[in-house]
């Protein structure tokens, strides 16, 4: 008998055994794990055992139907006998067997209490003795109420240390139990089969991850779901970075509410001279040619979140000559005048386009960049000061 009262009780199991379609009751996979779990205990004594014993107030009382129910054990077990199970549904076994779909027990035996079985001899080594598995916690699955749950938790656990590959809703379906014309509006699906799982398994302290899901399409269509793991210990951590973060910006919204806080933030792709604030109700917001904005929310958290990881950045940088005519005078437009030979003038206008400095001067001098009306453009050859540019005649 396998100790009630240990948190842990690990059977080996095969992932092709896990990957079936799942066309039996929770109690019924409940009892099909214990089973197996005797059978390989048992194995281990003796290798060459086929038939294994369990008493049915064993398995009654491990997962908590009383002792007086023998008769619907036996019912149980007679369906798991009879109903034939595909295995190996997302292929993740790729030795190609000649097997198909098999009951999950090939026969048993009850008398007097006492339940003798046996498995499938085609699929019995597999299982028995398993080189693909995943490590399934018995008392986990005990905790279990719904097949979906026990399914998806075995799942992933069969993929918990490499990402479980996006599954056709067919193929979901199928690993669920669930007939083809069942839930065919996703809605429904969502809220009384994945939902149900998902919840469950999120609120079981025995169970060391959480789970997600995402939908993808093809075209239009919605056809594949793809399940995330997320190990519990990451998903503290998380929270511990989230509590610190939003206290951070709570110590900063309250220091410097109605203030300008920074500049500078390029790596953002903000211009230089965009300046953020906080207004007096504690919103985010930027500068721009003395145009005031507050930031949506989904700009709102990015600025906040780089400043976190950079507090350096919390900051006015002053402009530099550069930064100013980069700011104020790209656009602007000059008129340019040529004489001909024979004393014609000719107005062409020529419009700034970029700056660049003048290497070759010790004081700050710099080049323009011109495009002409028909949007050719190139570099003057002279080099300006500053304030050269900024006295220029424009137009």
């Amino acid at each position: 008998m396998l100790s009630m009262n240990s948190n842990t009780i690990i059977i080996d199991k095969h992932s092709s055994s896990i990957q079936i379609s799942n066309k039996i009751t929770a109690i019924q996979r409940k009892s099909y794990n214990y089973m197996l779990k005797i059978a390989k205990n048992e194995l281990q004594k003796n290798s060459n055992a086929r038939k294994f014993t369990v008493t049915a107030d064993e398995l009654l009382i491990f997962f908590g139907f009383g002792s007086k129910h023998h008769s619907y054990l036996e019912k149980e077990l007679d369906k798991l006998r009879k109903i034939d199970i595909k295995y190996n549904i997302l292929g993740k076994d790729s030795i190609k067997q000649k097997w198909g779909s098999f009951a999950l027990i090939a026969g048993y035996q009850y008398k007097k209490g006492v339940i003798e079985y046996s498995f499938p001899h085609q699929i019995e080594e597999m299982i028995l003795n398993p080189k693909m598995f995943a490590k399934i916690n018995l008392v986990t699955i005990k905790g279990l109420k719904s097949k979906y749950s026990i399914a998806l938790y075995e799942l992933a656990e069969d993929y918990l240390n490499v990402q479980i590959p996006k599954i056709s809703l067919e193929q979901f379906k199928e690993l669920m139990g669930l007939e083809e014309k069942q839930y065919q509006n996703l809605k429904d699906l969502k809220r009384r089969v994945i939902s149900v799982a998902i919840d469950e398994i999120n609120s079981s302290e025995n169970i060391s991850f959480t789970l997600s899901y995402e939908l993808e399409k093809t075209g239009r269509k919605i056809t594949h779901i793809k399940f995330i793991v997320h190990k519990k210990e990451d998903v503290l951590e998380l929270k511990d970075r989230q509590k610190k973060f939003y206290a951070w910006k709570s110590h900063i919204i309250k220091e410097y509410k109605g203030q300008t806080i920074c500049n500078n933030l390029t790596e953002l792709k903000y211009l230089k001279w965009t300046l953020f604030y906080i207004n007096k109700d504690g919103f985010l917001g930027k500068i721009v040619d003395e145009n005031r904005t507050i930031l949506n929310k989904e700009e709102s958290f990015k600025v906040w979140e780089y400043l976190y990881q950079n507090p350096s950045k919390m900051t006015i940088v002053p402009l530099t000559q550069f930064d100013i005519l980069q700011k104020d005078f790209i656009g602007k437009k000059i008129e340019h005048v040529t004489t001909t030979v024979l004393g014609n003038r000719s107005v062409t206008v020529l419009e700034i386009c970029g700056f660049r400095e003048d290497k070759t001067k010790e004081e700050e001098f710099f080049f323009i960049e011109i495009q002409d009306e028909h949007g050719n453009k190139f570099w003057g050859k002279k080099s300006f000061s500053f304030y050269e540019i900024i006295e220029m005649d424009f137009l």
